[in-house]
C-alpha cells in the first residue's frame, strides 16, 4: 500500500506540476516516422497526413487508414494510441484526412491524465506543370485534457482548446520533395493557467536517388526550444518489405525499423534509443488501403 501511494504521488507530481507546454508533447504518431528518425514533413504518408503535413492529402489515389501504439520509453504507466485515415474526394476539391490520438498516464486502476487530440484536415493542389507540383493543406485540431484526482484529493478538472496547422508540399523533378508545416499557428492555450500548446515550425526535404530508396532530412524549431534535426532512410530490399533507419539530435538518438505490405494490408515497426538514461521506445502499427488498385 505504501509503495503504491508513493508511485501515485510521484506520478501526480510529474503530471500536475509539469511546466508550461508540457501538454501534448511531440511524439511520433507512426512507427514509420519513428524508424526514420522522426522525419515526416517531406515524406508522403496519406493515413497520417492530418498530423504530418495536410498538403500531402492533395494526392490520395486510394483510401487509407492506419493505427499505431507506443509506450514511450517503455514506461508501464503511459500509453499512446493513434488512428488516422485519408479519404479521396471526387473532382478537383482535394482530399480529406482525419486523425485521433490518445495519451494516458495511469497507475493501476487510477488514471492521472488523459490527453486526446481529434484532427480534421484538407489538402489540395495549388500549381502543377510537367516538372513540379505545389500543394497546400490545413488541419483543425481539437485538444482535450482531463486530469484525475491527485493523491491529496485535488480535482484539476478538464479543458479543451483548438489549434490550426498549415502545410505546404512541393514535388520537384519527380525525385525531390520538400515539405513545410506550422503547428498551432493560432497559439492556443489550455488550462486555468493558460499553458501554451507547442508551436512548431518544421521543414524538410526528401530525395529518391533510386526507385525504392528514400533519403530525408528535416529540422523542427519549437518555440522557446533548441532546434532539433532529423535524418532518415527507407530502403525497399524486396517487394513489399522495407528497412528504415535514422538519427535525431538534442538529445542524440538512433532509430530503426521495418515495414511490410501484402496487398492492401501492411504492418510497421519502429524503435528509438532513449537518449541519456532513458530506455528505448518500441512502436507498432498497422495500415489498410481500399478503393482503386491494390498497391
Amino acid at each position: 500500500m505504501i509503495r503504491k501511494s508513493t508511485i501515485l504521488l510521484i506520478l501526480a507530481g510529474l503530471v500536475l506540476a509539469a511546466p508550461a507546454g508540457a501538454f501534448f508533447e511531440s511524439t511520433p504518431v507512426s512507427a514509420r516516422s519513428r524508424a526514420m528518425g522522426g522525419t515526416y514533413v517531406a515524406v508522403p504518408d496519406a493515413a497520417y497526413a492530418a498530423f504530418h503535413n495536410a498538403a500531402w492529402l492533395a494526392d490520395v489515389p486510394t483510401g487509407e487508414a492506419a493505427v499505431s501504439y507506443v509506450r514511450p520509453f517503455g514506461y508501464s504507466f503511459n500509453d499512446f494510441y493513434t488512428a488516422g485515415a485519408a479519404f479521396p474526394l471526387e473532382g478537383k476539391f482535394g482530399n480529406l484526412g482525419v486523425g485521433v490520438t490518445h495519451f494516458k498516464v495511469a497507475a493501476g486502476d487510477t488514471t492521472l491524465l488523459n490527453e486526446t487530440q481529434v484532427s480534421l484536415a484538407h489538402g489540395f493542389e495549388l500549381f502543377s506543370d510537367f516538372h513540379s507540383r505545389i500543394c497546400f493543406g490545413w488541419a483543425l485540431n481539437l485538444y482535450s485534457v482531463k486530469a484525475g484526482q491527485s493523491v491529496s484529493g485535488l480535482e484539476p478538472g478538464s479543458d479543451t482548446a483548438v489549434g490550426l496547422d498549415i502545410g505546404l508540399s512541393m514535388l520537384l523533378h519527380k525525385r525531390t520533395r520538400a515539405g513545410f508545416q506550422v503547428r498551432n499557428l493560432n497559439n492556443p492555450t489550455i488550462g486555468l493557467d493558460g499553458q501554451e500548446l507547442n508551436q512548431t515550425l518544421t521543414a524538410g526535404i526528401a530525395y529518391e536517388p533510386y526507385d525504392g530508396v528514400i533519403t530525408t532530412f528535416e529540422f523542427d524549431n519549437q518555440l522557446g526550444q533548441q532546434t532539433q534535426y532529423h535524418g532518415g532512410l527507407e530502403m525497399t530490399v524486396m517487394p513489399g518489405f522495407a528497412l528504415r533507419a535514422g538519427v535525431v539530435t538534442d538529445p542524440s538518438r538512433l532509430t530503426g525499423g521495418f515495414g511490410y505490405r501484402s496487398g492492401r494490408v501492411g504492418v510497421d515497426y519502429g524503435f528509438s534509443t532513449g537518449g541519456g538514461t532513458l530506455d528505448s521506445t518500441h512502436q507498432f502499427g498497422m495500415r489498410l488501403t481500399w478503393g482503386g488498385e491494390a498497391p
